[in-house]
């Protein structure tokens, strides 16, 4: 009971809630009263207690009687729930450990010289699109198909990064009219495309799956020459 009391802890669940959903649980259904004399939780007390429980789903309400009884929710059910919090937890975390793995692979270069890592999420794609464009030494290429990934900060940047470098940008006939950007910038456009990319020093290749945009994104060099045999391909053939 110790390492469950821990566990639930680590959810915002005191000891006094663990208590009171192992009595229900034990002893079946209870009043208030009940749980109070039972626990010597002051009765003033026990409600702040039964309404976390019942908001978190560990307990229910039964019935209509008065005074009201309280049920444990079957253990299985809070197992299930409480795994369904840790996964969407662990998933609000994972563009975060995303970054950092980025950082520390483009960091350690002497320890991992190559790094491949997958990206998911137009916001993730826009990050990196603006972080090629600025680590870029003399040149960079831009495949832009999908609308989300327009945005005044790109603009900035392309603008921004286009007095350093020489940038290409290629889109779609139907987003061409978007791209206001400087003569010095070169903009062409086709009548669609599958996927975009980002390349630079390093590359970024996305493509747009069940609504999400995703991709990957390395330093490999090799990857980075078949992106750009690819771009300039479409390129040639572009307006």
């Amino acid at each position: 009971m110790d390492q469950l009391g821990k566990v639930l802890a680590s959810f915002g669940i005191g000891k006094r809630e663990v208590d009171i959903y192992l009595a229900l649980v034990e002893r079946g259904e209870m009043t208030a009263r009940e749980l109070s004399d039972l626990l010597a939780i002051p009765y003033t007390k026990i409600y702040v207690h039964l309404q976390r429980l019942e908001r978190l789903g560990l307990i229910t309400t039964t019935g209509e009687a008065r005074p009201a009884k309280f049920r444990a929710t079957p253990p299985m059910e809070v197992y299930r729930i409480l795994v369904r919090q840790t996964s969407e937890i662990l998933k609000t975390l994972k563009p975060f450990f995303d970054s950092l793995q980025i950082v520390y692979e483009s960091r350690y270069a002497a320890a991992t010289s190559t790094f491949l890592t997958l990206i998911r999420g137009a916001e993730r794609v826009s990050d990196l699109i603006n972080e090629v464009l600025s680590e870029a030494e003399t040149e960079a290429y831009l495949a832009l198909p999908f609308e989300e990934l327009i945005s005044y900060r790109l603009f900035a940047t392309i603008v921004e990064e286009s007095k350093r470098i020489s940038i290409k940008v290629l889109t779609t006939v139907r987003l061409r009219a978007k791209f206001d950007l400087p003569p010095r910038v070169e903009v062409r456009a086709v009548p669609e495309m599958f996927g975009g990319g980002a390349i630079g020093g390093s590359v970024l290749i996305f493509v747009k799956h069940s609504g999400e945009i995703s991709g990957v994104y390395s330093n490999e060099r090799f990857i980075a020459e078949i992106a750009k045999t690819y771009f300039y391909n479409v390129w040639q053939r572009a307006k």
